[in-house]
């Protein structure tokens, strides 16, 4: 297993792809799982052309799959060899048990999520409450303590005095060109406007830590302004919303859902070297051979675009986007335990540390059987601390800091990996984090056509930017803007 969890390695050369398997439309061999099994929007759907669409993560699998039911021909490119994207589940655990490696929870207002879930037959585990009758737990300068303790009501009030203030700012902002109203608030960092509010001690260190969790990198690398455009579009979601679901048996069943609904199968191992607009439509390179095709999507993170030759060039604020846009640094490293030691003590797993650990959670809450896997989250400095180790001596250290934590629980430690998301230069990181400037710098780009042939798609694109739900809006968008084209 490499660094993402998969066979081979992710800088390894792309296999080669066919020119039969790339260019001639045809049935796809009987057995196999990609059965086409949506129909088109109607019977009489006329054939409107061809789109090769780049990334087979939630947003291109849901842009080829809105494309085909639409009278299009689509071939789907993916560099990796698996599908999915950032929506990883791993499955190396005992007991059958799973854990995400990339974007796990669902919230009540991720109306797409939802929707594809309850059309490909999937069931929602619903995880709010799951640990209601457990502790949180700090583990602060060599001391164990209860969480609600260590970050008690005046901690509370002062990072609700953080949100209220960022709301009364977010109120006025577009969501489709948050700098047209807010260029200001994008020239500051968040850190800037928490010391604005003068918020300092045990409530800074907590709101800190909160922040950086949620965003991926510290606060003083944020731009505010885009806190205060993703404190706008989520300011809906109640508390109760928040991180409600996973898919049961595992989100990445969402991606093969869509994939199995392909009429042609999405091609791995095809990493995509060359992009090129003609007279009368694009040509793909990839895996050796050439495609041909009216539209291309580009629907993968903008760290794997950073190879593709693009001819003639993009506008310089794209090419400038792939090369800088910000990636927050998350290294995530499930444990699985011969048993919830957490629960026998009245815990819950959630553990915020001053330890490179991060933070802690059950990522098998809702799953049966006497064994559990505790996930430890490492973000920002602490993402790239623990990403800059190896994969096996990382694994060990971490379950060494659960053990100064948790005494004993090093002798119940079964399988564990490990997936550093900065270490893929496929991805650079987990998710978008737009830095000071970046949002006045690259906001509206990413959220039109690079060209009349040439369409974004994907989490960096979307106005719920760093989520599941916005990748699925994002490649949706792209199938309907190329349809309408």
């Amino acid at each position: 297993m490499d660094e993402q969890g998969v066979v081979g390695s992710e800088t390894a050369e792309p296999a080669r792809v066919s020119r039969r398997e790339l260019i001639v439309v045809g049935a796809v061999a009987a057995g196999s799982l990609y059965l086409g099994l949506d129909k088109k929007l109607s019977a009489k759907t006329p054939y409107r052309g061809r789109v090769v669409v780049v990334g087979a993560g939630l947003a291109g699998l849901a842009a080829a799959w809105d494309l085909e039911r639409r009278g299009w021909e689509v071939t789907v490119l993916e560099a990796r060899r698996r599908i999915g994207g950032r929506c990883h589940t791993l499955r190396s655990f005992d007991g059958g048990q799973t854990a995400e490696a990339g974007g796990e929870f669902i919230d009540t207002t991720h109306r797409q999520m939802r929707r594809f879930a309850r059309r490909f037959g999937l069931r929602l585990d619903d995880v709010r409450g799951s640990g209601a009758r457990y502790d949180d737990v700090a583990y602060v300068r060599g001391r164990f303590r209860n969480f609600d303790s260590y970050a008690g009501p005046g901690v509370r009030r002062e990072i609700d005095r953080f949100y209220e203030r960022a709301w009364r700012l977010a109120r006025g902002l577009d969501p489709a060109d948050p700098a047209a109203a807010g260029a200001r608030h994008d020239r500051r960092s968040v850190a800037d406007f928490i010391d604005s509010l003068g918020i300092r001690g045990r409530a800074r260190e907590v709101l800190d830590r909160e922040l950086r969790d949620d965003y991926a990198i510290e606060p003083e690398k944020l731009s505010l302004l885009f806190l205060l455009h993703e404190t706008k579009v989520t300011w809906s979601t109640p508390d109760s919303g928040v991180e409600a679901f996973r898919i049961q048996g595992g989100n990445d069943r969402l991606a093969h859902g869509f994939a199995a609904r392909l009429e042609r199968r999405p091609h791995l191992g095809a990493r995509v070297s060359a992009v090129t607009v003609t007279a009368g439509g694009v040509r793909v390179r990839a895996g050796g051979e050439e495609i041909s095709a009216d539209h291309v999507v580009l629907a993968a993170p903008l760290p794997g675009l950073r190879g593709v030759r693009f001819r003639p060039a993009l506008p310089d604020v794209l090419d400038s986007a792939i090369r800088r846009l910000q990636y927050g640094p998350i290294t995530k490293t499930p444990l699985q335990y011969r048993r919830r030691f957490w629960h026998r003590k009245g815990w819950s797993g959630d553990t915020y540390t001053d330890l490179t650990l991060g933070t802690t959670w059950e990522a098998t809450d809702r799953q049966g059987g006497r064994r559990g896997v505790l996930m430890a989250y490492a973000s920002g400095r602490n993402g790239l601390t623990e990403a800059r180790i190896g994969k096996r001596a990382r694994i060990a250290a971490l379950a060494d800091q659960v053990e100064r934590i948790y005494p004993g629980s090093r002798a119940l430690l079964g399988p564990a990996t490990s997936i550093a998301w900065s270490n893929s230069g496929l991805n650079g990181g987990a998710y978008s984090a737009f830095a000071p400037g970046q949002v006045s710098d690259y906001w509206t780009a990413l959220r039109r056509p690079a060209h009349e042939r040439i369409h974004l798609a994907g989490e960096h694109t979307a106005t719920l930017s760093g989520y599941m739900e916005g990748a699925l809006r994002s490649g949706l968008r792209a199938a309907r803007r190329i349809d309408a084209a």
